[in-house]
């Protein structure tokens, strides 16, 4: 866990066509260094990117970017990255469809959908509305750990 507590993940950011592996590190660091500074109020000075690279293998058949893993150098810009988090809902048109993660580790993962499994059933033996109409969200960290329902919208188009 010390060794992913600073790290975080970054969905759905366009990957480079280069051949080149150092081009597409390039426009990948490019695209990070971007964001940080222009959505999270991160400035270069303060990023220290320690490591950044894409999760899994190249499929260039496939059309979907791979997620990518940034390693930063200190926890505080990472809790910098956390709460200007609401900041991504009105920025650019290219960052728009990101989403930002902690990187767990497949434990930890596993424990997350094991409680969010729980709380569906829970959910559908105590009330008549569906768990369709809910989304179920794990909030704290360690023992401290629980699940909360929120009743989606549905707009009227």
């Amino acid at each position: 866990m010390v060794k992913r507590k600073k790290n975080i993940i970054i969905y759905r950011v366009p990957e480079v066509s280069a051949e080149s592996a150092a081009d597409r590190m390039d426009g990948d660091m490019a695209f990070v260094t971007e964001l940080l500074d222009s959505v999270f109020q991160v400035k270069p000075e303060d990023q220290g990117i320690e490591k950044l690279f894409r999760l899994g293998q190249r499929d260039v058949s496939s059309n979907a970017p791979r997620p990518l893993l940034v390693g930063l150098k200190d926890i505080d810009v990472k809790e910098g990255i956390w709460s200007n988090l609401k900041n991504l809902k009105d920025s650019d048109i290219r960052f728009k469809g990101i989403s930002v993660a902690h990187d767990l580790s497949p434990g930890q993962r596993e424990e997350i959908k094991r409680l969010v499994e729980q709380a569906k059933r829970d959910h559908v033996s105590t009330s008549s509305d569906g768990a369709e109409n809910y989304w179920f969200r794990v909030v704290g960290q360690g023992p401290r750990m629980r699940v909360i329902k929120i009743k989606k919208q549905i707009s009227a188009a």
